[in-house]
């Protein structure tokens, strides 16, 4: 009897009814949309894993390919009148430098830099100074590559801190740059840093195929008179570039007995400060490469988060599906 009742139960048209409004609740089959929204999700996942290493590693590396700097601007300068022996009048220069990628570095993993800076007289249109070097630099951090040079900056890092940098590039011969103050250059923030001291570049008066250069004797240096060499720098501390700069010994240069300490020669009165449209320029092209790392910075938390709302939305609506 018992059986025949289970029998009964199990097969009425109520009982059968129910078990399949049952199976339906629990069974629903899966929208088009799930698959849409999961695809979405794995996306959206893999972007984020990968947007570190593709997009921000690039931008964040010191010296990214194709990295070059330069700055043409007017400045004042006094060479030595032959007959008198002493500086004349400061008369207009113009000075150029640049600082360009070229090839691999001596060191390994370290690129090569032409760093080339000079003076010259646009009324007598002659070169009156000239200095180039070829230092090896490490791309990813901007500190110089060679063992004798090690913590030394070619150029200031990413993520400018206030401190000191000991600044190795062409006449700079190790130069502490110790922060100052913040500032601003058409609306972009800036670090000041400043030198003022001694400042000895006997080499940087060596010559080249456009300039004599003047002849030092062993035991001689040339630098700036008085210890009042400066270099001040307005430095955008994302990207670590260089947006102004002021620089001179207006004391004037001079040959110098090492071991006495006496004045022997005058060589040059020299000082350049950047402005006008190379400082605009060089803000236009600062602004463009923060707003780039700006983004390389945030993209792969924002890619994260968006992964993060893709997923729960996908379990809300699984849900409420249910």
């Amino acid at each position: 009897m018992a059986e025949t009742s289970e029998f009964l139960t199990s097969t009425t048209p109520c009982a059968r009814a129910s078990d399949n409004s049952a199976a339906s609740r629990t069974a629903k089959p899966t929208s088009p949309w799930d698959y849409v929204a999961l695809v979405l999700f794995l996306l959206v996942a893999c972007a984020a894993v990968l947007a570190g290493p593709l997009i921000s590693t690039p931008l964040l590396r010191r010296i990214p390919d194709g990295w070059s700097w330069h700055a043409y601007y007017v400045g004042r300068s006094a060479v030595p009148d032959p007959n008198t022996g002493t500086f004349g009048e400061l008369s207009p220069g113009t000075y150029e430098r640049s600082m360009v990628i070229d090839g691999p570095g001596t060191v390994p993993g370290s690129i090569k830099i032409v760093d080339d800076y000079v003076i010259q007289d646009p009324l007598a249109r002659k070169t009156i100074w000239r200095y180039t070097v070829y230092p090896s630099v490490d791309p990813a951090t901007g500190m110089r590559a060679e063992p004798d040079y090690r913590g030394q900056y070619f150029v200031f890092p990413r993520n400018v801190q206030r401190t000191t940098y000991v600044l190795r590039q062409s006449y700079l011969k190790g130069v502490p740059m110790a922060f100052v103050e913040e500032d601003a250059i058409e609306g972009v923030p800036a670090y000041v840093f400043q030198y003022v001291g001694r400042g000895e570049y006997t080499e940087s008066y060596a010559g080249s195929a456009d300039y004599p250069g003047t002849a030092v004797a062993p035991g001689q240096e040339i630098k700036c008179a008085d210890d009042q060499f400066y270099l001040r720098l307005w430095v955008e501390p994302l990207t670590g570039e260089v947006v102004k700069m002021n620089e001179g010994c207006e004391s004037g240069d001079y040959v110098y007995d090492i071991a006495t300490g006496k004045q022997l020669a005058p060589v040059l009165v020299w000082a350049g400060q950047t402005e006008g449209s190379d400082v605009l320029t060089r803000v236009s092209r600062v602004r463009d490469e923060r707003l780039r790392i700006l983004i390389a910075n945030h993209l792969p938390l924002g890619l994260a988060v968006l992964a993060i709302a893709l997923g729960v939305a996908i379990l809300i609506n699984r849900r409420f599906r249910a």
